[in-house]
């Protein structure tokens, strides 16, 4: 294995800051000599398991030293890392690894492990396989496509860092201690949290409880300066009747991982003093676009591109030119999918299935490729509905997606409308879309439910919303 960047970074910092304080809670707290020590230990105990040299392994961890010793531990093993979530039933880490051709797993039983006795490496049905990848890949990102199949996304160490060298320039970061909240196995807190961490020695502060109130007590205890969050996460403070504080200390606020909505944005800042900068990206290709002065999600956008990102609109079949597929050129590109690649992301270049236009500079994301609904001929797109469904008093979320028309006519609009409070009337919601949009654009079936169905990951679960949307009325 030729010499991995990301390894080569981490021990500059293990000779040059041995006894920095690397990751804390509350409670306790590990230094960067502390997590090479241990990152060694568990170089040394999966090597003994005598797997394929260059082969992939699953890493299996909480935030925490445990998943820095396991993804260091295992690429000086000389392993590629496929970053899984914590914690994962083991039907479906059996069917992950069969899906990547990964020889193994590494789970890690508690997130500040003792020694090697709390790291378990399980062979897999693979396990007398290598994998023909480019020597140069290090790690492994899941995607389940549209398929619902796990397939990979493979990275090379170059092109994380090119990816962390272009957010921290973008977010005008520099020394920080941020908070960790976020999972360090998804592209979002891997990239901005966990790789200026063991390359930069930005101090990570993990929560100790789950929940709003354990997120702002950690980033209070820590005097945390930089913190990454989700939308979920803001909405979930603002209903609270008495939001936690937050630090002083914290000069960045941004959210990742979905569409912030306006309305959030505002009464974030209204009951803080403070902006969200919103982010997009995607795990193929690192960050895509950001807003840098914080107030574009007021106004609905993504903000514009990333250092060295470029972001082209490909035109679509219909009449409005100015909207297209967002296309993403950067040097953060992932290698490709694997075990099958796609046309879609190769050679630097990822075909996004977003949907966008530019306002003044700025990307504005109106739905997604496959999100698109055509009535009689005439295109929907789902943002522009959400937006007036989720304008009406007690609605916290609304999704929407094509159906088909009961009387087989074709496609029809269709919404889920998420309220935790007082309920709106179906009356109520559709009048507003009545009033705002053309008859073919209002939806043809509504339901009200108290949440969004979501994942594992957070993102909207499309079967489970279809199967609520499905369901007749009593």
């Amino acid at each position: 294995m030729s010499e991995d960047p990301i390894l080569s970074a981490f021990d500059r910092l293990v000779d040059g800051s041995r006894k920095r304080t690397l990751i804390a809670s509350e409670e306790r707290s590990a230094t960067v000599g502390e997590v090479a020590l241990l990152a060694g230990s568990v170089s040394t105990f999966v090597t003994t398991a005598g797997l394929p040299k260059d082969g992939i392994v699953a890493l299996a961890a909480a935030n925490g030293p445990g998943f820095f010793a396991g993804y260091l531990g295992l690429r000086r093993a000389g392993y590629k890392v496929l970053l899984v979530d914590w914690p994962i039933p083991d039907e479906a880490m059996r069917k992950t690894l069969h899906a990547i051709g990964a020889i193994g797993s590494l789970i890690v039983k508690r997130p500040w492990p003792r020694g090697p006795a709390d790291f378990e490496f399980r062979s897999s049905a693979e396990s007398g396989s290598s994998v023909d990848l480019p020597p140069d890949v290090s790690t492994i990102r899941l995607t389940s496509g549209s398929t619902g199949t796990p397939r990979g996304i493979i990275h090379t160490s170059e092109a994380l860092l090119n990816d962390d060298r272009s957010l921290r320039k973008t977010m005008g970061l520099e020394d920080e201690r941020a908070l960790a909240a976020i999972p360090l196995s998804h592209a979002y807190g891997f990239a901005s949290v966990f790789l200026p961490a063991i390359t930069r020695g930005w101090t990570l502060i993990v929560p100790s409880s789950v929940g709003p109130f354990g997120a702002s007590a950690a980033a209070l205890a820590g005097e945390v300066t930089f913190l990454p969050t989700v939308p979920a996460y803001i909405s979930s403070l603002l209903k609270l009747s008495r939001p936690p504080d937050l630090p002083d200390s914290v000069r960045l606020i941004i959210s990742a991982g979905a569409r912030l909505k306006p309305e959030t944005a505002l009464r974030f800042r209204e009951h803080y003093d403070r902006d969200i900068h919103v982010f997009y990206g995607a795990s193929e290709v690192g960050g895509i676009a950001y807003d840098r002065d914080g107030s574009a999600a007021v106004r609905g956008t993504m903000g514009t591109p990333v250092e060295g990102v470029g972001i082209e609109l490909e035109p679509m079949d219909g009449d409005d030119q100015a909207v297209g597929t967002v296309v993403v050129r950067s040097g953060s590109a992932a290698v490709g999918y694997y075990p099958k690649p796609d046309k879609s992301l190769q050679g630097g270049r990822f075909v996004t299935s977003d949907v966008g236009r530019f306002e003044l500079g700025e990307l504005v994301l109106v739905g997604r490729v496959d999100s698109v609904i055509n009535v009689r001929g005439k295109k929907v797109w789902p943002r522009e509905v959400e937006a007036i469904l989720e304008a009406v008093p007690g609605v916290d979320e609304a999704i929407v997606i094509r159906g088909s028309a009961r009387d087989g006519s074709g496609d029809e609009v269709q919404a889920l409308v998420a309220t935790s409070g007082e309920v709106p009337s179906e009356t109520a919601l559709l009048g507003a879309c009545r009033s705002q949009l053309e008859p073919y654009k209002v939806p043809r079936r509504l339901r009200v439910a108290g949440a969004v169905p979501r994942t594992s990951r957070g993102k909207p679960d499309f079967v489970a919303i279809r199967a609520a949307l499905s369901k007749e009325t009593t």
